[in-house]
């Protein structure tokens, strides 16, 4: 494994555990731990170290006292300078690189750390459901561990929440919730029936051209033209049928009712929650793109990654067309864009200037050029804390407290209504 990957692995492994204190766990949890707190202080200017702990323990599941080898440790990589008085830290201020340094470097530090033998396996473990869900026989076989310290690391990852186990038709299966995080029985299901080479073979296709209309994919594979086999593409079918892939939908006149396909969740970690709805907008973009590109009415878009350049840079298309209005619909609904008459049925483009568009935008055009996007592991709530005084922290965790506290219990009326809901 190589280091960049070995960092993200730990932060994955970390973020599952939220809180939770694994004894088995030593480096494992301080670099997971590092790269967390990095992400989030990553630009920001000086931070008081008490406010610091405050946002850390709140936002971030890295508690007080776990805080300060954390942030020693990225002192030792140089990715913060400490402000202190004798042995206390008074101020951090970041100096963090941005993504693909983060990860080498924090990596680095791990490879000569070094990890024990179960967060090795851990790491392991994870590095190989990231490409697909498996089953749990085959992947004891692979990994070639000894048969105790194998269930000891599942169960580990179970109870962390970073390794989900189903069983399906008779066979025990092994998911990482950090990539399959919605339906993760459809998952286990379809890895029963088709073998984890086939799940993969489907994702690592569709990861090179996200957002691919499925009606290209069916035509191309019944031509021989694509990579994908029948078998294949029903593995995509059954995936997006069940909800596991949510391909948004565009209906047009002339190209009727189309699902554009991607992969459950992008990139190298966990989908924050702050950024769920942004990605959704992403996708929203890209499929909007995709249409023009894969089912134009009369003409093709050509260079999908110079058009959401175009919409980025520009806040518009350069020109009207006929086709907007059906091809960029979706936009409109989300409130990402809006469509201007320009006369005789053609329509223009216009961003709508908002600082969540912008950062769909960038994510749209991560996603076409290289399949997956940076910076979607970070909450943007615990970086605005950061940049408040303390006592606004301090009211915004008190007030988040105060939520969790005074919750009224439900009625047996309401209960009974709510399980029917769930139970349907």
């Amino acid at each position: 494994m190589d280091r960049k990957e070995l960092a993200v692995r730990c932060h994955e492994i970390q973020t599952g555990l939220a809180n939770k204190v694994v004894d088995d766990f030593e480096q494992l949890t301080l670099i997971g731990s590092a790269v967390r707190l990095a992400l989030h202080i990553q630009g920001l200017p000086t931070i008081e170290y008490e406010k610091l702990k405050l946002v850390a323990s709140h936002f971030l599941d890295i508690s007080p006292l776990a805080l300060r080898p954390v942030v020693e440790m990225l002192a030792e990589v140089e990715f913060v300078k400490l402000a202190t008085t004798g042995r206390t830290i008074d101020k951090v201020v970041p100096d963090v690189p941005y993504y693909e340094s983060l990860y080498e470097t924090i990596g680095e530090y791990a490879s000569e750390a070094g990890l024990n033998e179960t967060e090795q396996l851990s790491v392991e473990l994870l590095r190989r459901l990231a490409k697909s869900p498996d089953k749990m026989d085959a992947l004891r076989t692979a990994v070639g561990a000894e048969g105790r310290r194998f269930d000891r690391a599942v169960s580990l990852g179970v109870d962390g929440g970073y390794i989900k186990k189903n069983r399906h038709r008779g066979k025990d299966l092994l998911l990482s919730p950090a990539y399959f995080t919605e339906n993760a029985d459809i998952f286990a299901d379809t890895v029963a029936k088709s073998g984890a080479k086939g799940v993969q073979k489907v994702l690592d296709e569709l990861r090179k051209n996200q957002g691919v209309p499925l009606s290209v994919l069916e035509v191309a594979s019944k031509k021989g033209n694509s990579n994908l086999t029948l078998d294949e593409l029903a593995i995509l079918q059954r995936l997006a049928g069940d909800g596991v892939v949510r391909p948004p939908t565009i209906v047009t006149s002339h190209a009727g009712e189309n699902h554009f396909m991607f992969t459950p969740t992008p990139g190298q970690a966990a989908l924050a929650g702050s950024k769920r709805e942004i990605y959704e907008r992403a996708m929203a973009i890209v499929a909007a793109i995709r249409q023009g590109q894969y089912l134009p009415k009369e003409f093709a878009v050509r260079n999908p990654a110079a058009i959401i350049g175009q919409l980025k840079h520009h806040g518009k298309l350069g020109r009207a067309t006929t086709e907007a209005r059906e091809q960029y619909q979706n936009l409109q609904h989300l409130r990402i864009a809006r469509l201007v008459p320009a006369g005789n049925g053609f329509a223009e483009l216009h961003v709508i200037e908002t600082q969540e568009n912008n950062e769909a935008l960038d994510m749209a055009y991560q996603l076409v050029t290289s399949g997956g996007v940076a910076g979607i592991e970070v909450d943007e709530d615990a970086r605005r804390a950061l940049q408040q005084e303390q006592y606004y922290v301090e009211s915004l965790i008190a007030s988040a407290k105060l939520k969790e506290s005074t919750k009224a219990p439900l009625s047996e009326e309401a209960a009974h209504q709510l399980e029917i809901i769930f139970n349907k």
